[in-house]
């Protein structure tokens, strides 16, 4: 019962096994372009679902005109582009580690397989994406191309490689920067804490810190007091 088990359970994992190998491709197909079919098929899906109690051309602007309305909103387009690019960097990403991949099979007997990008999502600065490194691959295959990486990514300014996880050598996290967060004016609340006075005045300088070793024709020097008793203490 025991070997009879064992090869049931050993057929079915390897049949399993190699109907995975087979679709591999088009899952990974899928995966890739997975955004694009799910948005494609959400707003067929609602849209044929309208045709059947409205006019076609109503039901297509029912769909239109809620989404260009909200697009005006600047949170709306800024969430909206925020997101693009992710789809964006995704993709661009795939081309330039395909490039990668044919520079580094050339000479090799078995060529090896494009990384996996998993996930992006922005950030202040710009997108993070999780790639998951197939087998011939490594951190270090990327040292000194991550210029070409900003390049490939359109408007980035800089990218930053690095592992995501200490204890997963196949995981890493690509960073790609499109602006400075930094560069923002941020206002002080400082200044209305000081009430009645003038924000444009010069500050005095305490008595109390004399200045030292200043040769300034415009500050005055400040007169040392004699010591009474007219000696030293």
């Amino acid at each position: 019962m025991a070997l009879a088990l064992g090869f049931v359970v050993g057929l079915v994992l390897g049949f399993m096994s190699a109907l995975l190998v087979r679709v591999w491709p088009v899952l990974r197909v899928l995966w890739w372009w997975s955004l694009e079919i799910t948005t494609a098929a959400v707003a067929v899906a609602v849209v044929a679902l309208l045709v059947r109690v409205w006019p076609w051309w109503l039901a297509l602007a029912a769909v239109v005109v809620p989404v260009a309305g909200a697009l005006l909103s600047p949170r709306v387009r800024q969430f909206v582009s925020a997101w693009s690019w992710c789809v964006v960097d995704r993709h661009r990403l795939r081309l330039c580690f395909t490039q990668l991949v044919r520079a580094t099979s050339q000479g090799n007997s078995r060529p090896l397989q494009v990384p996996l990008m998993l996930w992006a999502r922005p950030t202040l600065a710009g997108e993070r994406v999780w790639v998951w490194l197939r087998p011939g691959l490594s951190l270090d295959d990327l040292d000194g191309k991550t210029g070409r990486i900003a390049v490939t990514c359109f408007g980035a300014s800089q990218v930053r490689v690095a592992r995501a996880r200490e204890h997963l050598s196949a995981l890493i996290r690509i960073d790609v920067t499109r602006r400075d967060p930094l560069t923002g004016l941020v206002p002080s609340p400082l200044a209305a804490l000081l009430s009645g006075t003038n924000a444009d005045a010069d500050v005095p300088v305490s008595p109390a810190v004399p200045l030292v070793g200043l040769d300034l024709a415009d500050v005055p020097e400040v007169p040392v007091a004699e010591p009474r008793g007219g000696g030293r203490r």
